[in-house]
């Protein structure tokens, strides 16, 4: 039985190979094509797979997430709570509770305004506000690590 290191290893190597002939294929057939409204723009053939490859990598990466924490919850016992002084579970939950939160807030806070981009208009306010939570997440995902490093480093000199 293969352990779980060896097991990741394989899924990621297997997920570079098939983004990899998905991202060749991408742009060695068909990639040139001009738009048929706008010769201007490039209308690459291959789009849809690339986008279904997308749409499949991200709902697959949050069922796994999902039904991670939902085992790592479930398993998890009373004595594991504080670990080596560490209260272990308190930091858990905080950690899935500030996720859910910056998302949710950020997504409430998500602008609205509708968007030209190469002469059509994207007006659809779920997709806007979207799109927005997932930049305004991580960019203050991005700020409370570099934060958190900065402090660690801070109390490692004194």
């Amino acid at each position: 039985m293969l352990d779980t290191k060896r097991i990741s290893g394989w899924v990621l190597m297997v997920l570079i190979g098939i983004i990899a002939v998905v991202f060749c294929t991408f742009f060695l057939i068909g990639y040139d094509n001009p738009h048929d409204e706008n010769p201007a723009f490039n209308a690459p053939r291959l789009t849809g797979i690339v986008l279904v490859l997308a749409y499949v990598m991200t709902i697959g990466t949050f069922v796994t997430a999902v039904v991670s924490l939902a085992m790592a919850f479930r398993r998890r016992d009373k004595k594991d709570s504080v670990v080596n002084n560490i209260p272990a579970t308190r930091i858990a939950y905080t950690v899935t509770g500030g996720g859910a939160a910056v998302l949710l807030l950020t997504f409430l806070l998500g602008s609205t305004t509708p968007m030209n981009i190469n002469g059509t208009q994207y007006a659809q306010t779920l997709w806007l506000k979207t799109a927005d939570m997932f930049i305004y997440t991580a960019a203050a995902m991005l700020a409370a690590a570099i934060a958190a490093v900065i402090i660690s480093m801070m109390r490692a000199r004194r």
